[in-house]
């Protein structure tokens, strides 16, 4: 399903429907911010993802091809593309304060990760969304993920 340059469609809780702020991430390789398996192949990588996040990542979310967290300290959002289809990773990000909702997408490759630096209210919730991304075409790809509300600063 094609949801278009708008990050349409119907969000557990209500994010905005505006077309979001695309930011492509800054490649950080294979080592994200999730839990070490302590194996080094790409395959370790993918189940660590989704399944264990470290303290340091909270409110991972996983679709079809995309795996998005929040790190709290310095709003940071990690996107890891999990597979090889010709698409990008995609970690879309909605508050609940009105701030208009941003896409960090990873144009790095299968297996890699990368981080998009944010600036949230500390006092506010932000919710990512997990989904695939076409450059050529500018639209976003389902099947996608949404996490529950995440607190900026991390105290649940």
């Amino acid at each position: 399903m094609v949801l278009g340059g708008a990050l349409l469609g119907t969000a557990p809780a209500s994010a905005a429907e505006e077309a979001p702020e695309i930011v492509e991430g800054v490649d950080m390789g294979t080592q994200g911010p999730l839990a070490d398996t302590g194996a080094a192949d790409g395959m370790a990588t993918r189940a660590a993802a989704e399944t264990t996040a470290a303290p340091s990542c909270i409110g991972t979310t996983v679709a079809y091809g995309s795996t998005v967290c929040f790190a709290p300290y310095g709003d940071v959002v990690w996107v890891l593309d999990t597979k090889k289809d010709g698409m990008s990773a995609a970690g879309g990000v909605y508050t609940d304060y009105g701030r208009g909702s941003r896409v960090c997408v990873n144009k790095a490759g299968v297996d890699h990760w990368v981080k998009c630096d944010y600036d949230y209210w500390e006092k506010g919730n932000i919710q990512l969304r997990a989904l695939r991304y076409d450059s050529g075409t500018g639209k976003f790809y389902v099947p996608d993920a949404w996490s529950d509300w995440i607190p900026v600063d991390g105290k649940y």
